[in-house]
């Protein structure tokens, strides 16, 4: 594979990827509203860290995945 096209294809593996990430945040955005509303409040600041948590190692893998294809990029 000639390097035009191996980077064309690392351009869209990093937008899946980013795509892929966006709609984990949205997730995340979306049950902390949820987690506002219906939580006890007593319960709330626990759950939330839970829920952060839980987002912070969902995201991880995507995020170094991202900064291994740029890096692979730019030492082509």
């Amino acid at each position: 594979m000639d390097k035009a096209a191996n980077d064309n294809r690392v351009t869209e593996l990093i937008s899946i990827l980013s795509t892929t990430l966006a709609n984990i945040d949205g997730e995340y955005e979306f049950e902390l509203a949820r987690i506002r509303v219906t939580a006890e409040p007593n319960l709330r600041a626990m759950i939330v860290d839970t829920v952060r948590q839980r987002h912070v190692e969902r995201r991880a893998p995507y995020v170094r995945q991202i900064a291994e294809l740029r890096k692979r990029t730019s030492q082509g």
